[in-house]
């Protein structure tokens, strides 16, 4: 309970700071610019085991990059990528919560999938929704950053929910488009 009251605190204190007198809401997420309320440190706050990989690779079903829905012939060809970037997170409210929480969110399967390393490092990297969609999947894409917002009590600026509503009133289907990997002729489709 005392974290999410420091959440808020934070929040709020980000909110006041931008000029913003009363947050508004969007699907559950409270709407409020971007904060850096802590400095920000990947390595020692947001830390993962690599051999979540493989853990990623049987809920994808293969070594499959969602984003561009590229079959890869292996893990050595592949990034584990966070859907919602932890430097993202990290100035949506995670700042203001436990190296603890940092670390279980840096970890959660549900904010992972695979992509290559051009996609994770080049393109994506620590760009939100607002300045970077995935060329394949992105009703999938927007519903599982909305998802992991919610799940992490996470804040979301303006710019980032009109472009994840854009796609969302779009979607007929959340889910992840199939892609059957397996023979050499589908690695690097």
């Amino acid at each position: 309970m005392k974290r999410w009251s420091i959440c808020a605190c934070a929040v709020l204190t980000c909110a006041l700071t931008a000029g913003v007198s009363v947050a508004e809401t969007w699907r559950g997420l409270v709407v409020v610019p971007e904060c850096r309320c802590s400095p920000y440190d990947k390595k020692k706050d947001y830390g993962y085991s690599q051999k979540l990989e493989r853990k990623i690779v049987k809920r994808l079903g293969s070594v499959y990059g969602p984003y561009t829905k590229r079959c890869f012939a292996s893990e050595r060809e592949t990034d584990i990528e966070h859907i919602v970037a932890t430097s993202e997170a990290h100035d949506s409210g995670l700042c203001s919560r436990s190296r603890e929480e940092r670390l279980r969110f840096a970890s959660d399967l549900r904010n992972l999938t695979l992509a290559s390393p051009s996609v994770n490092r080049y393109q994506k990297s620590d760009k939100d929704a607002a300045d970077w969609l995935p060329p394949k999947n992105q009703c999938w894409f927007v519903n599982r950053v909305v998802e992991v917002r919610q799940a992490y009590g996470l804040t979301i600026d303006r710019r980032e929910k009109e472009a994840l509503e854009r796609v969302l009133s779009k979607c007929e289907s959340m889910r992840m488009e199939p892609v059957k990997c397996g023979s050499k002729a589908d690695a690097g489709r």
